[in-house]
């Protein structure tokens, strides 16, 4: 296994990227396994998979002076948090290209190796519950906006301030219902596809004319499946709603009970 000659140092910190099962008893390893191009969490040392017990935790080390001991802190920087936050991510993403892993949230130290063993030993039948729900599945993530703009409502079109609200309050209820029979038949159609499914999010004026989100744990057998159901209704819904998808990705949204 890639660097298993570089062992960690016992009183080191231990930055978690996330989890995987290890290999069966018996059974070797996928040739590369551990070797990965993403640069580890501070920049400087390298992301290792180390054995802890029935699973291989995705560690590196970190200071604990400069970098554990202010994590809390830097949080608040967003500048730090943009730059560490997609190193994180490049990792899970590059194991969830071998292998399945269970990301940790971000921003997980522990104080050495004994810590680390503690809490995966102590969370080892919930870990194993979710590797049994997600193995073999991807995330993805999927958003329905309208397509039609509402005609902009001048104001010397009014007669008076009442009437412009009337006119307003009108343009307003000819926008598509967010839980309207299509958008339940779309939901439909992809979860009978999925394995599971999770909130994304509130639809909210955040993103104008978003009518529908959600989040899917798919198969990856099922692939073909999935891309066809949104395939119909991306020709269906032509030039009245577009479907936006996003993914694949670790299944960030199904872990929350091994965290």
């Amino acid at each position: 296994m890639a660097n298993s000659n570089r062992k960690i140092a016992a009183t080191g910190a231990l930055y978690l990227y996330g989890i995987s099962e290890a290999p069966a008893a018996g059974k070797k390893p996928a040739a590369g396994l551990g070797k990965l191009g993403s640069v580890g969490i501070d920049g400087v040392h390298a992301v290792q998979p180390l054995p802890c017990g029935d699973f291989l935790c995705w560690v590196c080390e970190v200071d604990q002076a400069s970098f554990a001991n202010a994590v809390e802190r830097n949080m608040e920087n967003l500048e730090w948090l943009a730059l560490h936050g997609v190193r994180h991510q490049q990792v899970v993403g590059e194991v969830a290209e071998q292998m399945t892993i269970v990301p940790a949230r971000f921003g997980t130290v522990f104080s050495g190796e004994p810590a680390l063993l503690k809490d995966v030993q102590g969370r080892k039948a919930a870990l194993k519950k979710v590797f049994a729900r997600v193995a073999g599945g991807d995330e993805w993530g999927v958003k329905v906006f309208a397509e039609r703009q509402a005609t902009p409502i001048s104001v010397t079109e009014a007669r008076s301030g009442k009437e412009y609200l009337q006119q307003k309050a009108a343009r307003l209820k000819k926008r598509p219902e967010r839980n309207d029979r299509e958008l339940q038949e779309l939901a439909m159609a992809l979860g009978r596809i999925a394995t599971g499914s999770a909130p994304s999010g509130k639809v909210s004026g955040a993103q104008p004319n978003l009518l529908w989100q959600a989040t899917f744990l798919v198969p990856r057998a099922k692939r073909k499946q999935w891309d066809q159901a949104l395939k119909n209704f991306v020709e269906r819904w032509e030039g009245q709603r577009r479907i936006e998808v996003n993914g694949p990705w670790p299944p960030y949204s199904f872990v929350s009970d091994a965290e």
